[in-house]
């Protein structure tokens, strides 16, 4: 049936434009992609005003109407994460976070709540990550009113059942003896210590020991803490009545239970100093392997930023617009052309610089590669990056680069899921939501000029830090003495790092 609604569109096209699907002359196909050419990307960036309101019950809520289909979405979110985990219970944020929306609530048993939701027709979850968590809900509009009144139940009251609990954990377990199996999983974690260490919150590892220390009254005590009416940004968009929805949110909002610990008796604490602390410096430059059976060998490089930019900092957007160039996504990516396409040595090749959002993080390059190709890709990324620094880019390549931002800003807009969930992540990362119109008139005023400059002033090759992960023997050619390919390339003797301990995240001789 699929291809006969195909073919049937075919005929239909066929007989409505003028020469039939041949009506286009060949002359306006380009003979090869490069020569395409796009008109410039028009950006309309949508106003925060008029889109938000302050409950008298607490929330801040911000909101983006769409009638287009019978479907609201509402996404809810606080600072919460693992920056409060208390000392040997790493995970406990992450865990609560999780098991709000699947533990059941106070009334209603996990399965129960299951089939509720289900019969709704809608989707419910809920999460904690380092800095943030929340819950979001899907559901069709006709159901809207009581899928609304289960959602808030289960916000306020997560029963943090104890079967739930447990299998919670037993995943857990499962999870972290299998950390050693995937390369790029090694890689990732290891990456993130040599940049920020081992122990801040970001980077704290879960261990086993942790898991088995927290308790189902750790999880109620840190819900009933964090979890606040008055800390919560809520975006919703879709089919809804503005007037109605404020004010059942406000109806279902209004008793939720004081900010204390009822076990124990304690007082409502202050509220936590935001934004987190930074993590401390990593490591110096070097060259960092770790061993792990795989033909394909992970490699990253990059080095930690020296400070963090100011939202309207022009160095941002002069920088967003270099790395796109370097090893963005889009239509041009100097390493992927010249790593994958040219020279067929990776499969897939990226470069970020993360200017941070709380404290610096980091610029990062990472390929894959065959083992043995490994010191070669390095070598040329180097080229890449040092050809970025020291050359000026051509203006036809810095226009593509200006369209792909532009459009990606502009589909950052593109629903009204993403109006509100923006606004709302504004409100929560302390961005100003003007942001965005600073975005666009900095992404279209920066020059050749710029972005060289802000190559040669952020890219640092002499604080580059280098990791792979794979087999040593066929990453070093097999040589058994002197210096290898890749310590000759980066310039470091190699620092091998064992392998930690899945349970314990503890290096293992």
């Amino acid at each position: 049936m699929k291809n006969e609604s195909s073919s049937i569109l075919l005929i239909f096209l066929a007989f409505a434009c003028p020469g039939g699907l041949g009506g286009q002359v060949e002359e306006d196909i380009p003979a090869h992609p490069r020569a395409l050419i796009f008109g410039p990307v028009s950006v309309a960036l949508p106003s925060v005003e008029g889109r938000v309101v302050q409950l008298e019950a607490g929330p801040l809520v911000f909101l983006a109407e769409d009638h287009t289909l019978p479907l609201v979405e509402i996404a809810l979110a606080l600072r919460v994460g693992s920056f409060l985990d208390p000392p040997g219970k790493v995970g406990l944020a992450s865990l609560t976070g999780a098991l709000v929306r699947r533990a059941g609530t106070t009334e209603i048993e996990a399965a129960e709540l299951d089939v509720r939701i289900d019969h709704l027709g809608a989707r419910l979850d809920s999460f904690a990550g380092i800095t943030r968590g929340g819950a979001s809900l899907s559901a069709p509009t006709w159901v809207l009113d009581e899928a609304l009144e289960l959602f808030v139940e289960i916000l306020r009251e997560p029963g943090f059942q104890m079967e739930q609990l447990r299998a919670a954990k037993e995943n857990l377990r499962e999870s972290m003896r299998r950390r050693n199996e995937d390369p790029l999983e090694i890689l990732e974690r290891e990456w993130e210590w040599l940049m920020f260490g081992d122990r801040h919150f970001s980077t704290l590892p879960l261990t086993l020991e942790s898991v088995e220390a927290i308790t189902r009254q750790d999880l109620v005590t840190h819900h009933r803490r964090h979890w606040r009416p008055e800390d919560m940004l809520v975006a919703v968009s879709g089919d809804f009545d503005r007037k109605k929805l404020i004010a059942r949110l406000e109806e279902l909002f209004s008793d939720w239970p004081p900010n204390d610990d009822p076990a124990s008796g304690q007082a409502a604490l202050a509220p936590v100093p935001w934004p987190p602390a930074g993590p401390p410096a990593g490591v110096g430059p070097g060259l960092f392997h770790v061993e792990a059976d795989t033909p394909q060998a992970k490699v990253a490089l990059g080095h930690r930023a020296a400070s963090r930019l100011d939202w309207a900092d022009p160095d941002r957007f002069a920088l967003d617009v270099a790395l796109e160039i370097l090893g963005g996504t889009g239509a041009i990516s100097r390493l992927a052309g010249r790593l994958r396409t040219a020279e067929g040595l990776v499969y897939r090749a990226s470069a970020v610089f993360e200017v941070g959002t709380f404290w610096p993080e980091y610029f990062h390059a990472f390929f894959d590669t065959d083992s043995r190709n490994a010191a070669r890709a390095i070598d040329l990324a180097l080229e890449e990056i040092e050809r970025l620094r020291t050359q000026s880019i051509h203006p036809r390549e810095l226009e593509v680069v200006k369209q792909t931002l532009l459009s990606r800003l502009r589909l950052s807009f593109d629903t009204a899921e993403e109006i509100s969930g923006r606004f709302a992540e504004d409100q929560l990362l302390g961005r100003p939501h003007s942001y965005w119109e600073s975005y666009r008139k900095g992404i279209e005023q920066v020059t050749i000029d710029d972005v060289r400059r802000a190559a040669r002033q952020f890219l640092l090759p002499d604080k580059l830090v280098f990791l792979v992960v794979g087999r040593w023997a066929e990453l070093s050619a097999g040589e058994p003495v002197g210096e290898s390919e890749l310590e000759r390339v980066t310039g470091h003797r190699v620092i091998h790092l064992p392998l930690r301990d899945p349970l314990t995240m503890k290096m293992v001789n």
